[in-house]
């Protein structure tokens, strides 16, 4: 009778096991220029994307066993910042020629724009809803007890919240890395609903900030919106450290961010199941 009742409660713990998915959601942000009129198709895909630089490859290594898919958050550059090209150009130029500290980011386009971040943001909204469809038409044992991990770059910032909007009540939240989110400040998230959140970036705002030549400059980067209300235990931010390439460009764009994966067991960031 006892063996009987142990196998029992075997069966039960083995079914509940392999009806739990872990999945990690990739989202990328812009695609460089040539695409900039070239919208997103909101769609969920486990076709991996060239955007990660084998990247993902190191990142779904550590999350293993784990199911990596893929969306992208690419919008107009008319959604960002900068507004367009010129600007661009402009803050790059000046910030170069200037190398001072300025808490407030000045010659680099940090104001706002609320348009932009909201047409990213319900434009991540369709794709939540793609993304459901996705999980119910492709995994044949996905449940609400599935947990879910996100990487966002940049622009995927604004269309991962968008997602997470509509899919949050249908997954477990495990953990979420944001690499140069851009305008991270305007709207945010509970992120105490994840087990572990940080944000990787320059430190623009912070008392001690690097210069501004050394700034990201694609991504003005703060503080994400709410992380002030993050338990302290599941994350924070982690900046871009002065040995690792820096500028404009460089604090930004992933071909850079080898130092990410440096980080060892104990450094405040490192990342892993």
């Amino acid at each position: 009778m006892g063996s009987r009742i142990l196998l029992t409660i075997f069966l039960i713990v083995t079914v509940q096991v392999f009806s739990q998915q872990r999945i990690i959601l990739f989202v990328n942000g812009y695609l460089g220029y040539k695409h900039d009129q070239k919208p997103t198709d909101n769609s969920v895909s486990t076709k991996r994307k060239s955007y990660w630089y084998n990247y993902d490859d190191s990142i779904i290594a550590r999350f293993q066993p784990v199911l990596p898919v893929y969306a992208s958050g690419h919008h107009s550059l008319s959604t960002s910042t900068h507004r367009n090209l010129a600007r661009v150009v402009g803050s790059y130029v000046f910030s170069r020629c200037f190398p001072f500290r300025s808490k407030k980011g000045v010659f680099l386009n940090t104001r706002t724009n609320p348009e932009g971040f909201l047409t990213r943001y319900e434009s991540g909204r369709v794709c939540g809803q793609n993304y459901l469809r996705f999980v119910k038409d492709s995994l044949s044992q996905s449940s609400q007890k599935d947990t879910l991990d996100i990487v966002c770059h940049s622009m995927g910032y604004a269309y991962a919240l968008g997602i997470l909007s509509v899919i949050d009540s249908s997954v477990v939240l495990g953990k979420i890395l944001m690499i140069s989110p851009e305008m991270a400040g305007y709207r945010g998230y509970d992120w105490n609903k994840f087990s572990e959140v940080w944000q990787y970036g320059s430190n623009l705002g912070e008392s001690k900030a690097d210069l501004i030549c050394f700034q990201d400059g694609i991504a003005p980067q703060c503080r994400v919106n709410g992380l002030e209300l993050l338990d302290p235990s599941k994350g924070g931010r982690v900046y871009v450290p002065k040995h690792a390439k820096r500028g404009f460009n460089r604090s930004h764009h992933l071909h850079f961010f080898q130092w990410f994966f440096d980080l060892k067991k104990g450094d405040r960031g490192y990342f892993g199941r």
